[in-house]
């Protein structure tokens, strides 16, 4: 598949998020598009704004936003910014491989470190390990959240449902060395699928491996589908699971599967999650303009 790399320059990079279940308010991307090619990606619908098919370009032409770190230092240094917290890659993955060539994100990082700003970032990709240098140091004395996302323990659906992603157990091992450097970091054990990796032997597997590498906190989260990757979704389980194509169509009429079997997952999830000793998510950091706590105890 021939990707097409554009390089423009940005006018700003820090972007406002309204979401009172999340514990930042900022968010800022180094690219957009994304080389991972996850097929349930809620965040196709962004290339719609740069007159691009969020379906076919979203994962073959990727924006690199060749002057973010120089535009993020005139933001930061802004006397009226107030430290708060910034998801860094709110929605692509910051450390996808383009990254290895224009290291975009690790000069993002040291103009955090500079204004000691705290930061989450969440990335499917081992590449993060290239700068546990510069998360460790300002994890001494900055709240910094590293938040690993897998979605299931069959490397076969992986390679299926994220191909060009790194390997579950990549992913694993990836946890246990950021934290081994003293590093926060977390889980997020999304998108449970319905029918794909739901299962009771599937996800209690996936419990034990993760509990292995002994994160802060676990955060599970279903499979939301809006319009942007229903369409493309709907297509994968076609072609590769035709049998199931009915049930998904039936589960999934709207964003999300029934309120029943919803309810259903997330008891299941509460007890591995219980007995494998993995906890909630709590987090640290105090939001300083609306003192919210977040609530992300799951994406459900």
């Amino acid at each position: 598949m021939k990707t097409t790399y554009i390089e423009q320059n940005s006018k700003s990079i820090l972007h406002k998020i309204d979401n009172p279940r999340l514990p930042f308010n900022w968010g800022a991307n180094p690219y957009r598009g994304c080389l991972h090619s996850c097929i349930y990606c809620y965040a196709r619908y962004t290339h719609r704004y740069l007159d691009l098919d969020p379906e076919s370009d979203f994962e073959t032409t990727i924006i690199i936003k060749k002057n973010a770190a120089q535009i993020l230092r005139k933001e930061l240094s802004n006397p009226k910014w107030i430290k708060e917290l910034v998801n860094l890659g709110s929605i692509c993955d910051p450390y996808q491989p383009i990254e290895r060539k224009y290291q975009i994100t690790r000069e993002m990082l040291k103009e955090f470190s500079r204004y000691k700003v705290p930061f989450t970032i969440a990335t499917k990709s081992n590449l993060i390990s290239r700068d546990i240098d510069i998360i460790a140091e300002m994890s001494k004395d900055t709240y910094v959240d590293v938040v690993i996302s897998i979605s299931s323990i069959n490397d076969q659906i992986r390679k299926q449902i994220e191909p060009r992603a790194t390997s579950t157990q990549g992913r694993l091992k990836l946890a246990e060395e950021l934290s081994s450097f003293g590093i926060n970091v977390g889980i997020l054990l999304m998108p449970i699928i319905p029918f794909l990796n739901d299962s009771d032997e599937d996800l209690e597997e996936l419990f034990s491996e993760i509990s292995k590498v002994k994160p802060k906190y676990v955060i599970p989260g279903i499979m939301y589908l809006t319009s942007s990757p229903k369409k493309r979704f709907l297509e994968f389980i076609e072609m590769v699971y035709p049998k199931l194509l009915s049930n998904f169509k039936d589960y999934y009429k709207g964003r999300s599967p029934p309120k029943s079997y919803k309810e259903s997952l997330y008891k299941k999830l509460m007890k591995l999650r219980q007995k494998y000793n993995l906890h909630e998510y709590k987090s640290s950091y105090t939001n300083t303009s609306s003192n919210n706590q977040s609530k992300l105890d799951s994406w459900f």
